[in-house]
């Protein structure tokens, strides 16, 4: 059998690794490069991105190829550093022997050694990376929201409207990152939207609110001329969200529907005067690439303290002792809870209740070790506001 090499991608390689992409998810013909996927040619200019392929040692063939982007991600109120994973493929004639797998062992090994604590992707298999070390984190669910919905919005009149620029970057990062401390799963802002436009919105000659959206053909049956996306949108306070939804993605009379992510308990969920038609319905996963790291690094509730020493299957055992909001990780103790990597990543998210991982058996402990978990890991639940 040929040997793979896993390294690093080469620049000649970006349009060979572009076409196993747009060939694994575009309807196009395989062997066409196409726009969907990741941009690795605009990755290559920035050093937050990673780019790893497995290499035909004999051929130089790329046979897979693997990206993340490195940041930072909101948990319990603190940025944790952090990988997205991407553009993940693999050629049809290297599957089933394990090249997939080793790429992504390799792609995680090269950003935790680049300093990501923990790693978030959307999967379009939950097997596949679930054997990584990735669990299940949260959903994302788009919906179709009538934009005579969002035109009942409560207006803000001192709020003035324009196209985002370059300078506006920093203070935009500002919005998200507070936007990520009083949610979770929020990653650092990206200026890069695609096709997208950007808008902000200000109020006294101050941004306080920011937006990117796009364009996709409307659903059969529902008329206009197309519905708008909402890729992402903050806002300073809830005059400055409303502003934005209501002025903005309200694109009527073009448009009349606007599909967007609604955070679950969030501003404009309560809002809406009624149900709304899912349009895209999907999980996202997050894997711990430093378990004792990401342990330390995350956020937890005022006023929550305890200790539970954690049996991680083939990591170890460690205890994690929390005191008003921090936690700290030491090597070593008496186990109180027995846990996979995946389902630890899980509950990390809070999208696994320990309670019912216990009755699946995918935790051991007792009910007071059991009771903490629940307590460290309450929040808001996480969602990934915007696909990378």
């Amino acid at each position: 059998m040929p040997r793979t090499v896993l390294r690093a991608a080469r620049p000649e390689e970006q349009e060979e690794a572009g076409a196993l992409v747009g060939a694994a998810f575009s309807a196009d013909p395989p062997g066409r490069r196409t726009s969907d996927g990741p941009d690795t040619a605009h990755q290559e200019q920035h050093e937050q991105y990673l780019h790893r392929v497995a290499v035909d040692e004999g051929t130089g063939r790329v046979l897979a190829t693997a990206v993340v982007r490195l940041g930072g991600q909101w948990w319990g109120g603190r940025r944790v550093p952090a990988a997205a994973l991407a553009g993940v493929a693999v050629d049809v004639t290297a599957r089933g022997r394990g090249v997939g797998r080793a790429l992504i062992a390799d792609t995680f090994a090269a950003a935790r050694e680049a300093g990501a604590q923990v790693v978030a992707l959307i999967p379009s298999t939950h097997a596949f990376y679930r054997k990584a070390g990735c669990g299940i984190a949260g959903r994302r669910s788009v919906y179709a929201i009538g934009t005579h919905d969002l035109r009942d919005l409560p207006r803000d009149r001192s709020l003035t409207h324009r196209e985002a620029t370059p300078q506006d970057a920093a203070r935009v990062a500002e919005l998200v990152a507070a936007h990520g401390a009083r949610t979770n799963g929020v990653l650092d802002h990206d200026t890069d939207t695609g096709s997208a436009r950007q808008y902000v919105a200000e109020r006294d000659g101050t941004v306080v609110g920011w937006c990117a959206l796009g364009r996709r053909p409307v659903r059969p049956g529902h008329g206009g001329n197309y519905a708008v996306t909402v890729l992402d949108l903050v806002g300073a306070d809830p005059a400055a969200e409303f502003g934005l939804w209501r002025d903005l993605a309200a694109d009527e009379p073009s448009a009349r529907e606007v599909h967007a992510l609604v955070r679950p308990g969030g501003l404009l969920e309560a809002h809406l005067p009624r149900q709304t038609e899912a349009v895209e319905d999907s999980t996202w996963m997050l894997g711990l690439l430093d378990v004792p790291a990401a342990l330390a690094g995350r956020g937890y509730p005022r006023g929550a303290t305890g200790r539970v020493v954690l049996d991680v299957a083939d990591h170890g055992v460690l205890t994690l002792d929390v005191a008003d909001g921090v936690g700290t990780v030491t090597e070593g103790g008496t186990p109180s809870v027995r846990v996979g990597l995946a389902d630890l990543a899980s509950l990390y998210a809070g999208h696994l209740d320990p309670a019912t991982a216990r009755y699946a058996g995918l935790l051991q402990g007792d009910d007071e070790a059991v009771g903490l978990l629940r307590t460290f890991f309450a929040g808001p639940p996480a969602v990934l506001d915007r696909p990378f």
